[in-house]
């Protein structure tokens, strides 16, 4: 039988997991040549894991960063169902209504995909742009 204290261990783990892509997500995206203007933004709509902008397009980038150790559950990138896609757009056109002072052409949400080993260490990463062009 689980105890508490394993329960709050395996979350603790899957917690700082996901700490870890999104490390990787931010440098990969500075690296990529994108000011990171926020991390973990909360509202009532739903989080931002990272605002950033890019400065060869111009453009607002909201980033969801999905992190996995296996293929056990899909790919990263296959975690960001429908209503996940719905909370990010909510939560960016929040965070769009409540910028003030910055000036950019255009806005996208991105999602970018991190696989690393059960040890925490860097496999691989993939940069999906605009995850809702076309719809």
């Amino acid at each position: 039988m689980t105890s508490q204290n394993q329960i709050n261990l395996i979350l603790m783990d899957k917690m700082s997991f996901g700490k870890i892509g999104e490390s990787i997500a931010e440098k990969f995206l500075i690296a990529n040549n994108y000011k990171i203007l926020q991390k973990n933004v909360y509202f009532r709509e739903g989080e931002l894991d990272i605002v950033a902008f890019e400065e060869s397009t111009q453009e607002m980038v909201f980033v969801e960063v999905k992190t996995r150790s296996s293929n056990l559950f899909g790919e990263p990138e296959e975690a960001v169902t429908y209503e996940k896609k719905i909370k990010t757009l909510k939560a960016a056109i929040k965070f769009l209504n409540l910028a003030r002072g910055i000036r950019f052409k255009s806005w996208r949400i991105d999602v970018i995909a991190v696989k690393l080993t059960k040890e925490g260490k860097f496999l691989g990463i993939k940069h999906f742009k605009n995850i809702f062009d076309g719809l």
